[in-house]
């Protein structure tokens, strides 16, 4: 018999996060996240502060055997009566995933809300999607990881797909002979006109914020969008300190005023694989040991202020091939540009010009509630 009991302590809590590794334990690619760094995204988000959220698990003959949540955002709910789920792992078992899904159906419907997608973590700023494509890569910082059976199960419980979602890698070995000679001649021609000014730790509060106005202010129109708060924007500062390198992390300045901003950050889980998420404290100190050796990057945040784009066209390329460069210039071998949407054409195109080629997909899902 299945049992989805709603998480009401912290040893529920600590069974809800460990699922995720007990499930995912035979696959060599899953690295396991921290747990204290789980416990406090969980507990201490600042996405409570204009959403709520319920969080289960199901047992089985005492067993964990998957998890939900299910959150409403009223950033969202404000425009559409849309609820989400997330934090969505289970065995390979159509009925755990089904009473799961009903658990976090119900709360939405209970909400007033008229439709549920997902999975998101918290939202659509958060982690996304469920892995349908590149299983035999391990996933980048930020970045879901699933087994191959998800997707299937999922739709069967009467889920559609919503939105595909890309993940875009390049590798150096292979930069030099893919990268276009639009995107070389842009960026040379081009560095005369914009002043790249850098993220810095002394300014990283001030510069986060300012990079969180131009990528509300860039993304307003895309599907899913939700705009990123001030208290999200002071968290993220926080969750930078560790990982930033200003020199992959900068603006593109032109008439006196930031015009763009280009975000990239070392992978951190490439530091984290083959840990134990920190049941062991040894994970720590072999954390910041390999920290400074990491050698992949994943650019999180590009965008353009709408106010820029018809004076300055070509702005995107000239951010994608500046940051190239200075990865390149930096050590580092590999980089994932993640993520995108499936029908975002522009952006997709751009991408397509450094020589990068999709070899991930997430796909979010969606169900109307009856």
């Amino acid at each position: 018999m299945i049992e989805i009991k709603e998480v009401k302590n912290f040893a529920d809590l600590l069974k809800f996060i460990l699922c995720e590794f007990k499930i995912k334990s035979t696959d060599k690619n899953f690295i396991k996240p921290l747990i204290l760094e789980r416990i406090i995204y969980i507990k201490k988000n600042p996405f409570f502060e204009h959403g709520k959220a319920k969080f289960f698990i199901a047992q089985k003959g005492g067993t964990v055997v998957g998890r939900i949540s299910a959150h409403i955002d009223h950033l969202k709910t404000q425009k559409e009566k849309i609820g989400f789920f997330g934090f969505f792992d289970f065995i390979d078992s159509k009925d755990v995933a089904k009473k799961l899904l009903e658990a976090a159906e119900n709360f939405v419907k209970s909400e007033g809300l008229e439709k549920i997608q997902g999975p998101f973590s918290f939202n659509i700023n958060g982690e996304c999607g469920v892995l349908i494509k590149g299983f035999e890569y391990p996933p980048y910082i930020m970045m879901n990881h699933n087994p191959p059976y998800y997707d299937e199960i999922i739709r069967s419980c009467g889920f559609e797909k919503a939105k595909d979602l890309f993940a875009w890698k390049i590798s150096k070995e292979k930069l030099e002979e893919r990268i276009s000679s639009l995107l070389r001649s842009i960026w040379r021609n081009s560095q005369h006109r914009f002043e790249v000014v850098e993220i810095t730790k002394k300014n990283l509060e001030r510069d986060t914020m300012e990079a969180i106005e131009i990528f509300n202010d860039a993304w307003s129109e895309n599907w899913g969008f939700i705009p990123i708060t001030e208290r999200e924007g002071k968290n993220l500062a926080d969750s930078l300190k560790i990982v930033l390198d200003q020199k992959i992390a900068f603006f593109a300045k032109a008439d006196g005023k930031n015009q763009a901003v280009c975000i990239a950050i070392p992978n951190l889980n490439e530091a984290l694989q083959g840990l134990s998420g920190g049941l062991n404290p040894l994970d720590y100190i072999k954390l910041f040991a390999r920290i400074k050796k990491i050698k992949s990057i994943r650019l999180i945040i590009l965008g353009v202020r709408k106010s820029a784009r018809s004076k300055y066209p070509y702005l995107p390329l000239f951010l994608v091939g500046e940051v190239i460069k200075r990865a390149k210039d930096r050590g580092y071998t590999e980089a994932e540009l993640s993520w995108t949407l499936e029908d975002n054409e522009r952006i997709n195109k751009i991408i397509k010009l450094t020589g990068a080629e999709i070899y991930k997909i997430y796909r979010i899902y969606e169900k109307i509630l009856s």
